[in-house]
């Protein structure tokens, strides 16, 4: 896939704001997605297009990873964002109210508009947009449907929403949701990236929503306003003092290993080797955040 190594934080931009876009710009996200769905009123659609196919370019030509969240491409709107947007070869583009056939359709409409345009060595990927509640129970299933596929988003207000249920600010109506992306997601090997939090003043709900996702298996979480930004990416980052702990975690038992042991102990504890392999994805994330921002 054609995408950062680190998707920590995602910034949503309204398609149809051109300030706004510029303003995203000189932000620090690992990724941003350009709105062409929910933040665009019905009759800026074709605009929001327009400025989304002219400022994917900038954003590559920053180093940025930049998505396209389209319009439900069982709709004339989907349909036309992909046609617009492809040629300009997005990193990703994310696919709303997505089952396994919008997935099929999108898969099926990025492939043959890439031919169009002759796009070879670049393939755009696909994030479905979990925000159902038969994508709940098929999440699985929806995300093996293409191969395409590099992340997962969970939409809790469109979930919430289609439920009845009220959206609070700890967010226990979501567990369940949320717990079943996490573990499909991570049997796929795929980014899983959490819900907006929509307080947006609120810094102790965030950091407090950031870390229950962070603490069930996501590994980055969607913005919605540039201020979220910066704390996301600290609860994403792995801490100075676990990393340097893990480097030397991992000395330590390889040394083990290669005396012909199995386990070892070390700061009182038993290392086995998934608990070795722990403290090599930390150092690894670590490592590749690292990279990102020395590059950036």
């Amino acid at each position: 896939m054609n995408h950062k190594s680190i998707r920590r934080s995602l910034l949503y931009v309204p398609g149809s704001s051109e300030k706004m876009i510029k303003k995203a710009l000189d932000l620090d996200a690992d990724s941003f997605i350009l709105d062409l769905e929910d933040a665009v009123g019905l009759t800026e659609k074709g605009l929001a297009r327009q400025n989304v196919k002219l400022y994917i370019s900038h954003f590559k030509a920053r180093k940025k990873e930049v998505i396209v969240r389209i319009n439900d491409v069982k709709t004339e709107d989907g349909v036309l964002d992909l046609e617009a947007i492809v040629e300009e070869m997005p990193n990703a583009v994310i696919v709303p109210k997505a089952d396994e056939e919008a997935v099929l359709i999108t898969n099926i409409l990025i492939k043959s508009t890439e031919k169009r345009y002759g796009i070879k060595g670049f393939e755009i990927g696909i994030i479905p947009l979990l925000e159902t509640s038969y994508s709940i129970v098929h999440t699985f299933h929806i995300l093996s449907s293409s191969d395409r596929i590099s992340g997962v988003q969970f939409g809790a207000e469109d979930l919430t929403k289609e439920l009845g249920i009220e959206r609070t600010r700890d967010g226990k109506e979501i567990e369940y949701a949320r717990n079943v992306i996490a573990q499909a997601g991570n049997a796929r090997k795929i980014d899983i990236l959490d819900t907006p939090f929509t307080h947006v003043g609120d810094r102790d709900g965030l950091i407090q929503d950031t870390n229950n996702a962070k603490s069930i298996g996501f590994t980055g979480k969607t913005c919605i306003h540039p201020n979220q930004i910066e704390i996301v990416n600290d609860v994403f980052t792995p801490n100075a003092e676990d990393v340097i702990k893990a480097r030397h975690l991992i000395r330590v038992f390889d040394h083990a290993v290669d005396s012909g042991k199995g386990v070892c102990m070390f700061e009182g504890k038993m290392i086995d080797n998934p608990i070795a392999d722990r403290a090599r994805k930390l150092v690894m994330k670590a490592d590749l955040i690292s990279g990102l921002t020395i590059n950036n």
